[in-house]
């Protein structure tokens, strides 16, 4: 049975996995400055908006907290967004006396939150209509091979299967929805709603103009 399915939205948490290398970008994506803020703290501060309490999740604790974010440690260095997933829910379970039993977790790359998609991805239990599961995430509408795994939302009971995935050194996000089925959803979305993200400094120019465009052809 889920617990804490219906705590109220400011008591939910969304975590920010920030301990990549950044290899394809050259520099850290999280610290990048876009709109006279860093990445983190931009995806923070529209998380906020939403009701989601930010942690970021990087290979060292406390690195982004002179940024007045919360940072947490990958359980281990250079294994992956799995090492970021397990720290995130062991991070949740420890502090879920407060806390929803579902949380949000994004890439520090994610260019725009969008709202739209809480919604989407944390199920209502008083809906009987719901599937509940224990992780939903994207996939797009127009294109079946997409694979979409972030954002993604993970409930608490998955704790002790992704710790189990870990300790068969299950180390993808592939292999742990694998790993979680048939308890991982997947939501049809929209080409328009997808999340967009950068890997490279090009692929942030071609957002920042298309952000660019977009505005200039906003009616006034």
């Amino acid at each position: 049975m889920h617990k804490s399915d219906n705590l109220q939205p400011d008591q939910r948490t969304a975590y920010i996995l920030a301990g990549g290398k950044s290899s394809r970008f050259g520099s850290s994506k999280a610290l990048v400055v876009i709109d006279d803020q860093r990445q983190i703290q931009r995806l923070a501060n529209q998380l906020a908006t939403d009701a989601w309490q930010t942690v970021a999740i990087s290979q060292t604790a406390k690195e982004f907290d002179s940024l007045g974010i919360r940072t947490i440690a990958d359980i281990e260095p250079d294994q992956g967004p799995l090492a970021g997933i397990l720290a995130g829910m062991l991070d949740l379970h420890a502090n879920n006396r407060s806390a929803s039993a579902w949380a949000i977790f994004v890439t520090c790359d994610l260019w725009m939150w969008n709202p739209g998609w809480s919604n989407l991805l944390v199920p209502h239990s008083v809906d009987p209509e719901s599937q509940l599961g224990l992780l939903h995430y994207f996939q797009s509408d127009v294109d079946s091979e997409g694979f979409l795994p972030f954002p993604c939302s993970i409930h608490i009971d998955a704790l002790p299967k992704i710790q189990n995935a870990w300790k068969s050194r299950c180390r993808s996000m592939r292999e742990l929805i694998a790993s979680l089925a048939p308890l991982a959803i997947t939501h049809p979305i929209r080409e328009d709603l997808l999340p967009l993200s950068f890997n490279t400094p090009e692929d942030l120019t071609r957002l920042q103009c298309r952000v660019a465009r977009d505005a200039s052809h906003t009616p006034q």
